[in-house]
């Protein structure tokens, strides 16, 4: 095969099985913040240090799906012509929609459980507010990070404008210190919702680098697979590194926020320590399928999670588990378990594509330009 039917090849590539295992690993640690902070509050704000540990490590979930995300709707516009018509409708099925319903389903039940009053809707400050408090995704803690992604979708139809490899630096660049400076920065708008949004973590703003860092990712990951194949171990390395410094990091401040200016460094090397620890289990494909498809169900398990835990935190039954950390693992698997499962009965029934996501299965994946390269010598 020569160079130019190579590269055609590549375009039509739309599958990265890497991408999928850094997606797992990153909905993994998603649901684990969330299991830990149950034993935070469960004992008076207090963590113990696995606890802790694992809650603080764990914080680097959240930009990695920003990063994916942006990857993939780059990968998209990249290597086949861009439709507003096909991108709004496919965006609204299976993004806007899960967003919408799960946050109606998480009010409903929390106002079922006393842990909500519904508005009376009798002024207009009173509905401002409500739809403020509903779109920015503040219907249960983890939508917010949906509703950050959306404003993505808003703005990318003029984004993917400047889709070539240049602009895309350009654009990483000074997303980086946009990201920077409003991360670190408050900006005074006064007391409505306008400086309320601009200086939360929900505004794009504090995410923007990442998204565009996935969209650069496009056109240099084969060379990055490439790379991390021929230095398996030393891309381990770096992610131990990484773990080792924020451990550091978190005991000397005492807390560390997964939008951090630090974690625009650290993310891109757990990109690639992450691929090598997918290279690493070539021999182990069962392990490595399964991780696979924890990925393909990410966004069904990140919107799901939270019920399951919802229902553990508010019944006594489970006290006990929560008291001793021994039994986190416990929580943790059951958590998981019960989300994977949930999502797929979600998805046998009519409709529930508009319910939950979950990502298509490829059964033949090209997996790099050094593979392809080595069929065809």
């Amino acid at each position: 095969m020569n160079t130019s039917s190579t590269s055609q090849h590549l375009r039509k590539q739309k599958y990265y099985p890497e991408i999928s295992f850094i997606r797992a690993i990153a909905c993994l640690c998603v649901v684990m913040v969330h299991v830990t902070a149950g034993y935070y509050y469960t004992n008076g704000g207090n963590f113990n240090w696995l606890t802790q540990f694992l809650n603080q490590i764990s914080r680097y979930g959240t930009p990695a799906f920003a990063i994916i995300s942006g990857f993939l709707l780059y990968n998209q516009a990249i290597n086949r012509k861009f439709k507003v018509s096909v991108f709004w409708k496919s965006r609204i099925s299976k993004v806007i929609s899960p967003f919408i319903i799960w946050s109606i389903i998480y009010l409903f039940v929390k106002w079922c459980y006393g842990k909500y009053s519904l508005p009376t809707f009798n002024s207009l400050t009173e509905i401002n507010d409500f739809i403020y408090y509903f779109f920015s995704g503040k219907s249960n803690y983890h939508l917010y990070f949906i509703a950050i992604v959306v404003q993505f979708y808003l703005i990318f139809p003029l984004l993917q404008m400047m889709k070539s490899k240049k602009p895309l630096i350009f654009l990483t660049i000074i997303g980086f210190f946009i990201n920077h400076f409003i991360v670190n920065y408050n900006i005074n708008l006064g007391n409505g919702f306008l400086n309320e949004f601009i200086n939360g973590r929900v505004f794009i703003f504090h995410w923007i680098f990442y998204f565009f860092l996935g969209g650069l990712l496009v056109y240099y990951w084969d060379k990055i697979i490439t790379l991390v194949k021929q230095n398996i171990k030393s891309s381990l390395l770096i992610g131990l590194i990484i773990i080792f410094f924020g451990v550091i990091e978190y005991r000397l401040t005492g807390w560390i926020e997964s939008n951090r200016t630090l974690n625009m460094f650290n993310l891109p090397l757990l990109f690639i320590s992450i691929s090598g620890l997918y290279i690493a289990l070539s021999s182990f494909k069962k392990i490595r399928s399964y991780v696979v498809e924890i990925g393909n169900l990410s966004m069904g398990i990140y919107l799901v999670h939270p019920l399951i835990l919802f229902f553990l935190r508010n019944h006594s039954f489970f006290d006990l588990f929560y008291e001793r950390t021994r039994y986190l693992p416990v929580i943790y698997i059951f958590t998981l378990v019960s989300s994977i499962i949930l999502v797929k009965i979600v998805t046998k029934i009519p409709f529930g594509s508009y319910i939950v996501t979950v990502a298509k299965r490829k059964d033949k994946v090209i997996e790099s330009t050094n593979s392809l390269n080595t069929r065809s010598a």
